[in-house]
């Protein structure tokens, strides 16, 4: 197999839809609370603290699930996974594939990488202080 198959556009996206897929079935099947093979957070590990990610696998079987209060009380981060596969997706166009249309679409600038940068850090330093109301902010245990 040549290495131009793996560098084809096409090829790369439905791959990674594919994998998007298998996560997804993955995580709709087997429940995070209950199973021991999902990543465990290093940073609560090392700390004791949530970062901003802690309680997102349970909060995405819950949306899978339909759950969406529950998956908000998790971690409310999850609902701009969206944004974040658009990124992740533009980037891909962009830096792999050299694809200049979107350079100058790309909303995405230094300003607002430093705001969601603040926004992950605040939300991480809030969710970490014991007194109401920013315990709701913490996920269940």
């Amino acid at each position: 197999m040549s290495i131009k198959i793996f560098l084809n556009r096409s090829f790369l996206w439905i791959c990674l839809l594919l994998l998007f897929t298998l996560v997804c079935v993955y995580y709709y099947i087997t429940n995070p609370s209950k199973s021991n093979y999902f990543v465990p957070c290093l940073f609560k590990k090392i700390t004791g603290m949530n970062c901003a990610g802690c309680g997102g696998q349970r909060a995405f079987h819950l949306l899978l699930h339909g759950e969406f209060l529950q998956a908000l009380r998790y971690n409310f981060l999850i609902y701009f996974l969206p944004f974040f596969l658009y990124l992740l997706w533009v980037s891909i166009e962009i830096y792999i594939f050299k694809n200049r249309r979107f350079v100058s679409k790309f909303i995405f600038s230094n300003k607002s990488g430093i705001i969601v940068l603040a926004t992950i850090i605040i939300y991480t330093v809030l969710r970490n202080i014991p007194y109401e109301p920013f315990i709701y902010l913490s996920p269940p245990k």
